[in-house]
């Protein structure tokens, strides 16, 4: 029950998402990953093809849908609308590990006054 998985734990992820929002290419990746310095910690990748294939291992959420919405007048650029499918949406609420011990379908009553 590992939150952080594909990683070994926090501090790998917290290197892991540092090195790919930092903008370094993959071969700067490399030179980092081979420091003595950083060969010393307890990371689960070495390389940046590695650490790529441990983020592509990560679940994704939803995926964006949009459509171009047809107006009767003429627009400097088009109207798009963007939109996710609530199904997925839903699903990835009830998959996601975060929320295992968190959800409860027992229904219940809500009070707005003490009496």
């Amino acid at each position: 029950m590992n939150p952080y998985y594909p990683f070994s734990g926090q501090k790998d992820w917290e290197v892991g998402s540092w090195l790919l929002r930092s903008g370094l290419s993959m071969e700067k990746i490399d030179s980092f990953l081979s420091l003595d310095m950083i060969k010393t910690l307890p990371l689960s990748f070495h390389s940046a093809k590695e650490l790529r294939g441990r983020v592509e291992m990560l679940p994704s959420g939803p995926r964006w849908m949009s459509q171009v919405v047809p107006t009767a007048h003429l627009m400097k650029s088009p109207i798009v609308l963007y939109w996710h499918d609530p199904l997925d949406c839903i699903s990835g609420l009830l998959n996601h590990p975060a929320f295992h011990d968190h959800l409860d379908f027992t229904p219940c009553r809500v009070y707005s006054t003490a009496q």
